[in-house]
């Protein structure tokens, strides 16, 4: 149990975090799915064959790279921005961040196993991730299993957000 009382996130701030990384990674998605059509219409590199049926069971190289991309680049996302900042870019906007019960900072094996908790709240049927709306730390199952916590940033531990830190108009 942690020695401090953080503000911990709740379930909506988080959710909303979760869109943003969603919409993050579906438009660097396109940018890379545009990049590639585009490329492929210069004869630059091999078209996918996406749109040839008989072409489908190929595993050219440039295939092998855009499914490492697609299934690669999520893992990347989650796992480097959290053990490297806490954050991903959802959790930036909403200043949010997640932290080890003990309050110190995660590293990247942690991130990486936070990670692969999703699938938990996945197979439980988004159950692990409800959790959260409910718990008293604000813990879904993925951060209970790795002992994590989602936190405020914009106010210190130990102190309820008060009066004083409203934006004066």
């Amino acid at each position: 149990m942690p020695t401090k009382e953080y503000p911990y996130a709740g379930f909506w701030v988080r959710a909303a975090a979760r869109v943003v990384d969603f919409l993050v990674i579906v438009g660097i998605y396109n940018i890379f799915y545009l990049v590639d059509r585009y490329g492929a219409s210069a004869g630059l590199w091999a078209p996918s064959g996406l749109d040839d049926v008989a072409a489908m069971g190929r595993f050219s190289p440039e295939n092998v790279i855009r499914g490492a991309f697609f299934l690669g680049f999520p893992v990347f996302y989650y796992v480097y921005l959290h053990g490297a900042y806490g954050q991903t870019f959802g959790k930036m906007a909403f200043k949010i961040m997640v932290i080890n019960e003990d309050g110190t900072p995660l590293d990247f094996r942690k991130a990486f196993l936070r990670w692969l908790g999703y699938f938990l709240c996945v197979i439980t049927l988004y159950i692990g991730y409800l959790l959260a709306a409910f718990d008293r730390r604000k813990q879904g199952l993925h951060d209970r299993v790795c002992r994590t916590l989602v936190v405020h940033i914009d106010s210190p531990p130990d102190r309820a957000p008060g009066p004083a830190d409203r934006p004066s108009a």
